[in-house]
């Protein structure tokens, strides 16, 4: 079975079923008849945007992130930094961003939303957002995204 085949069973069953670890989704693949390993199902969830999710009752399970819902987080994200950001800064693999008072949370939640891979969690205060990422690298890559978003607002505005 190709990876494209693979993929097109994964996205059912992901879509059809409350899935809420691995193992049952490995499960469902083999009584689908497909023979994969971790490590393959689990890129292959990354490629598929597949992502743990909180149900009403609390519990997570799999889910597939709709794409177009990334792209319009990341537009709001720009919007955001472009009315409120006032400083970012890089410490070892730790991000700063400073905003105008009180709307750090809101554009955490933007941030969080587009799932950027170089970040491994954030917290947000008042005016302050604190991002960890995985490496310096990956924190200065994260730096330049983020400026590419704010610096395109004179494209945005005419």
């Amino acid at each position: 079975m190709n990876k494209e085949e693979r993929q097109k069973i994964i996205r059912r069953l992901v879509t059809q079923n409350t899935i809420e670890t691995q193992d049952e989704l490995l499960a469902l693949l083999r009584k689908n008849g497909v023979n994969a390993t971790q490590s393959t199902i689990s890129r292959d969830a990354r490629e598929l945007y597949i992502v743990k999710t909180y149900q009403e009752d609390g519990k997570i399970k799999y889910s597939i992130v709709d794409q177009e819902s990334q792209k319009n987080s990341e537009n709001k994200l720009r919007e955001s930094l472009q009315e409120t950001l006032k400083k970012i800064e890089q410490v070892g693999f730790i991000v700063l961003i400073h905003t105008e008072n009180g709307l750090a949370d809101v554009i955490t939640n933007y941030i969080d939303e587009v799932k950027y891979e170089e970040i491994a969690g954030t917290v947000a205060g008042s005016d302050t957002i604190i991002i960890i990422t995985y490496s310096e690298k990956l924190a200065q890559n994260f730096v330049k995204k983020i400026e590419v978003l704010y610096s395109s607002r004179s494209e945005n505005k005419h």
